[in-house]
């Protein structure tokens, strides 16, 4: 047998064991698994966004309960806020969420996010920033197996610089049936809250003149 048929045989065995493979191989339905230690970046529901639904199941049907707290009606600059984020929706036992921060004139990034727990984390895309739940290292930020809810998550926002105006938070919280699969068993919900800028609270310097002229 001369080197040019005995290679070509080799190729045309590899190339049957490929192929072979190919059509034994059972196919996979995609896996909700995947996204339980932190969801795809962009799936706020913001404007040129997305939400979870494009893998989860129905959009806003009405039955759940997502809200957003900790930030007062008019935010005060530079001010750094405890934000939580609540989940609950009845049959579901676990849970996902994402949200971001965004001025309301132009879309562009607002304040800084931070996620002080094990139970959540900071993603990044292009310029925008969000928080999401995390899963994995002795911490389960989805919370697999709390029936019904609610369920929360609690990161930090620091508000922008003064002159930025009015800033929207867009979320999506995903309430899941922990299938392990991406199916019509999961449910998400998308909700928006926004915030006036406030004005800086005035600081008056205590002296000891001023102590004796106000209470003497």
């Amino acid at each position: 047998m001369d080197h040019r048929h005995r290679s070509w045989l080799a190729a045309a065995t590899a190339a049957s064991i490929v192929f072979g493979w190919l059509v034994a191989a059972p196919a996979r339905a995609p896996s909700a698994v995947m996204n339980s230690d932190a969801p795809p970046e962009g799936r706020t529901g913001a404007p040129g966004e997305g939400t979870c639904s494009s893998c989860h199941g129905a959009l806003n049907d009405g039955l759940g309960t997502l809200t957003i707290s900790g930030i007062p009606t008019a935010y005060i600059p530079g001010t750094k806020y405890a934000v939580t984020l609540g989940l609950a929706r009845t049959g579901k036992t676990r849970w996902g969420f994402e949200v971001t921060s965004l001025f309301a004139a132009g879309n562009a990034m607002a304040g800084t996010l931070e996620a002080p727990s094990n139970l959540t984390q900071v993603l990044s895309k292009a310029s925008r920033f969000y928080v999401s739940h995390i899963s994995g290292s002795g911490a389960d930020g989805t919370f697999s197996g709390t029936a019904d809810g609610p369920v929360s998550w609690t990161f930090d926002w620091t508000a922008p610089a003064a002159g930025g105006g009015t800033v929207t938070f867009y979320f999506t919280g995903v309430a899941c049936d922990n299938d392990g699969q991406d199916s019509a068993g999961d449910l998400v919900y998308t909700a928006a809250a926004s915030y006036t800028e406030g004005s800086p609270i005035a600081i008056t310097p205590v002296t000891w003149g001023w102590i004796k002229a106000n209470y003497r």
